[in-house]
């Protein structure tokens, strides 16, 4: 059986210049961009690289609060077990996680952000799980107790 080698060919090109329309939406990964340089700058006269992830732009949070009510208020794999919630309340609830999430992640040190990212993660996930539980607790019971009264008169027509 003849053996053979494979080979990994990597490309390293510069970035393109961002045209005008995409400006607004990446704005956000421009200034991220622009404050790492800053910090690359003055790591690379120590002789290091310093690229940081933490803390995320007001979009990117934006973006989580708004997926957060799209799991909490359509159908997904968590409404599937716990079901879903009106839009007013998941956005309230959504919001409230995220701020959450963000305060605990902020307290962690990390040179580059990833334990930050990493634990703002994990906590918005878990949060919503929690969230998910305990208003399914709350009017599981409810609609248990609803079931089985429109069972019995069921029944008895």
């Amino acid at each position: 059986m003849a053996e053979t080698a494979d080979t990994i060919n990597t490309t390293v090109s510069t970035p393109q210049p961002q045209l005008e329309s995409r400006s607004d939406e990446t704005s956000c990964l421009q200034k991220h961009r622009s404050d790492a340089t800053s910090e690359v700058t003055k790591e690379e006269k120590s002789g290091g690289i310093l690229f940081s992830v933490w803390p995320p732009c007001q979009k990117s949070r934006d973006y989580v609060v708004n997926s957060m009510i799209k799991t909490l208020s359509t159908d997904s794999i968590l409404s599937y077990k716990y079901g879903t919630i009106k839009p007013e309340e998941a956005s309230a609830v959504a919001k409230s996680i995220e701020e959450k999430a963000y305060d605990i992640a902020s307290r962690f040190v990390s040179s580059d952000g990833i334990k930050n990212l990493e634990v703002y993660g994990i906590e918005t996930s878990e949060r919503m799980i929690e969230s998910a539980e305990v208003r399914f607790k709350a009017n599981g019971s409810m609609e248990l107790l609803l079931n089985q009264t429109i069972k019995m008169m069921q029944l008895l027509i």
